[in-house]
């Protein structure tokens, strides 16, 4: 625990997962797509990886959470992924969760750093 690699794993996780979604809310993107607007949106708190976004991805569609259709450009099919109505309201449960948690989590590592 006094290895901060420990930390971020922790806190990369759950962000991911609302970054993700998050950029979902912006609209439909394919998986390279999702990887940019992710690294963009967070400020470099949890760099989105292909192991980190596929799997997450794979949860998500699993649980209701989104949608993938297919999509030709160039003679190339990707899947490209939109959030459904059931991933608009876990956004918005995250978006509610990190708005109570944040004013706390602040003011503590203020308290601690300085």
């Amino acid at each position: 625990m006094t290895d901060e690699a420990y930390w971020d794993g922790l806190s990369t996780r759950s962000l991911a997962r609302f970054f993700l979604l998050a950029s979902l809310n912006d609209g439909p993107k394919h998986g390279y797509e999702l990887k940019r607007s992710i690294a963009e949106n967070c400020d470099g708190c949890c760099y989105p990886t292909d192991a980190m976004i596929y799997p997450t991805l794979k949860e998500l569609l699993s649980g209701g959470y989104l949608e993938c259709v297919e999509e030709s450009t160039g003679g190339r099919t990707r899947k490209v992924c939109i959030l459904t109505p059931k991933g608009e309201d876990a956004l918005a449960a995250g978006a509610r969760t990190w708005q109570k948690v944040l004013p706390s989590l602040e003011r503590t590592v203020q308290q601690i750093i300085g």
